[in-house]
């Protein structure tokens, strides 16, 4: 059904591709020039309250209202008319959130007659539930969920928990189908990310992507995969790193960061959690390093906090 639907849009007029190659880095650079805002849930989470935010780019969830809590166990999104809206008609780049890696039981995906589906991976020392990402059951899922995101009209996708490549590779218990090692689940992850980006470009041809976390995925992967991560890069739009100044914060991380993406044109958006009396000094150093910045006061999305420009 989802397939179908993404067909039929890529024959739309409006949405061939008639700009240059670079246009996608072009238009995501100037959108931060305005800053970013991130928001998913919460009293304000409305279409007319989010069309009114002033952030040059905004990264939402397309879903309202959790499947758990309609009547069909079919979770409720922003129709097209309130994206539009949202969007500004077009004036303002919006991304959809999408999990690589987790199991959410609030998404309509989640099976109701109690049985294990063969997507479900193990669960990690912290509680949370992975999905089997190197599993076809669960590419299959993201992937309709990317022609469903897309159908509501948004400019492309955040792609969270993108590091749990690592995780899953650092297992010592692990399902006979799994990656063995961290360098296999890299070069997993590396190939689901294109994947995912080649899916949202077949409704939205210029679909924005960018990746939360997993720095190190290329380095990860190793010398091998160096052809594989160059073509990441060249699916891929931008990367976001969290607490890159809190708990995060190392010197090869940002090394990293500098040699891997800002040098290959690809720009960083860092979020990082603090009070109020530290966010100058977090702008700063953002700024210092290039990096388009947001700060969240509350430790919650659950509004948007001003946006920060891009450093001048």
């Amino acid at each position: 059904m989802f397939v179908a639907a993404a067909a039929s849009l890529t024959s739309l007029p409006g949405l061939a591709c008639t700009e240059p190659a670079d246009s996608r880095a072009l238009r995501l650079t100037s959108a931060l020039k305005s800053g970013y805002g991130v928001q998913y849930w919460g009293a304000s989470f409305q279409a007319e309250t989010l069309a009114q935010a002033p952030h040059g780019l905004l990264i939402i969830e397309a879903t309202k209202i959790g499947a758990a809590d309609t009547s069909d166990g079919r979770e409720v999104t922003f129709t097209a008319e309130e994206m539009e809206r949202i969007r500004r008609q077009g004036e303002r780049p919006v991304l959809a959130y999408l999990n690589l890696t987790e199991v959410e039981p609030w998404r309509d995906y989640w099976p109701e007659d109690g049985k294990t589906p063969p997507w479900l991976g193990p669960e990690t020392s912290t509680g949370d539930k992975l999905a089997a990402f190197w599993r076809s059951e669960w590419r299959k899922i993201l992937r309709q969920r990317v022609i469903r995101l897309m159908n509501t009209g948004v400019d492309g996708l955040f792609l969270d928990d993108a590091l749990n490549y690592f995780v899953a590779g650092s297992l010592k218990d692990k399902a006979p189908d799994m990656p063995s090692d961290v360098p296999a689940a890299a070069e997993v992850m590396l190939s689901l990310v294109q994947e995912i980006a080649a899916e949202a470009r077949t409704v939205r041809c210029n679909a924005l992507i960018i990746v939360n976390n997993g720095v190190f995925v290329g380095r990860d992967a190793g010398s091998k995969n160096r052809a594989a991560f160059n073509t990441y890069r060249a699916a891929i739009d931008g990367i976001m790193i969290e607490d890159g100044f809190g708990g995060a914060d190392t010197p090869v991380l940002h090394t990293a960061l500098q040699e891997d993406y800002l040098a290959e044109g690809i720009p960083v958006l860092s979020l990082d959690f603090a009070p109020e009396t530290q966010t100058e000094n977090l702008m700063n150093r953002a700024h210092v390093k290039g990096y388009a910045p947001y700060i969240v006061l509350d430790g919650s999305f659950s509004s948007l906090e001003p946006p920060v420009p891009s450093a001048p």
